[in-house]
C-alpha cells in the first residue's frame, strides 16, 4: 500500500514535470498530451489516467504555482518591518523563487491572455484573507503621513515595484532572442538586478 501510494506520487510528479517543460517550448496552445508522455517517458494512457485532459494538467501546475508564490508574499506583507524592507523582501523573495520556478510566468501569462480568472482569483482570496494587502496600504499610506516615505498614490507605488521584479521574467524570451543573451547569462542577470531594485525603490520611495 505504502509503496503504491509512493510510486503514485513520483509518476504524479514525473508527469508535473514533464508538462511544465512541454508547456514552457511549445506555449499551453501548441503543446500535446502525446509530447508530455514522451517527455514524462510513459504512455499517453497512463498520462490520461492521472491526467484526463491539457486543461486539467494545466491548471494543477497553475494552482500548485499560485501556492508556491502567495504564502511567502503574505509572511512579507505581514511582517513587523517597514514598508521599504518589505520590498527589498519581495525583490528577493520573487526573483529567487522565479529562478527556481521558471514555469510560473508563462502559466501566468496564458491564465491572463485566455482570460481565466480562476486561479487569480485564488491568489487573491489569499491575500485578502486575513486583510494582508488592506493593511500593507495602509502601512504605505501611514508612513507616507509620517514623513518616511514620498507621498506617492500607493496604487501606482504597488504598480511600480512588481513592474520592476515581474516584467523581466514575463519579457524574458523577447530579451533572449532579441539580444541572443543564454539561460544562465539571463539568470545571472536577474540576480543583479536585486541591489539595482532596490536601490530604485529607495530613490524613489524613501524621502
Amino acid at each position: 500500500m505504502f509503496l503504491s501510494i509512493v510510486k503514485t506520487i513520483s509518476t504524479e510528479n514525473t508527469i508535473l514535470e514533464a508538462a511544465k517543460t512541454i508547456f514552457l517550448q511549445k506555449g499551453f496552445a501548441g503543446a500535446r498530451m502525446q509530447e508530455i508522455a514522451d517527455e514524462a517517458k510513459i504512455n499517453k494512457s497512463m498520462l490520461h489516467y492521472y491526467f484526463r485532459n491539457k486543461e486539467q494538467l494545466f491548471g494543477r501546475i497553475m494552482k500548485d504555482s499560485v501556492s508556491i508564490i502567495i504564502p511567502k508574499f503574505v509572511a512579507i506583507l505581514d511582517s513587523e518591518d517597514s514598508v521599504i524592507h518589505k520590498f527589498e523582501r519581495l525583490v528577493d523573495g520573487y526573483i529567487d523563487t522565479i529562478i527556481a520556478n521558471p514555469h510560473i510566468p508563462m502559466f501566468l501569462l496564458n491564465e491572463i491572455s485566455q482570460n481565466r480568472v480562476q486561479y487569480m482569483n485564488e491568489a487573491k482570496e489569499k491575500m485578502m484573507e486575513h486583510g494582508t494587502f488592506q493593511s500593507f496600504m495602509m502601512q504605505i499610506v501611514q508612513e507616507q503621513q509620517q514623513g518616511v516615505l514620498n507621498p506617492l498614490p500607493p496604487q501606482h507605488v504597488m504598480l511600480t515595484v512588481m513592474s520592476l521584479i515581474v516584467f523581466p521574467f514575463m519579457a524574458k524570451p523577447i530579451f533572449k532572442n532579441m539580444l541572443e543573451i543564454p539561460e544562465t547569462i539571463y539568470t545571472q542577470m536577474m540576480l543583479e538586478r536585486k541591489p539595482i531594485v532596490k536601490k530604485m525603490l529607495k530613490d524613489i520611495l524613501v524621502k
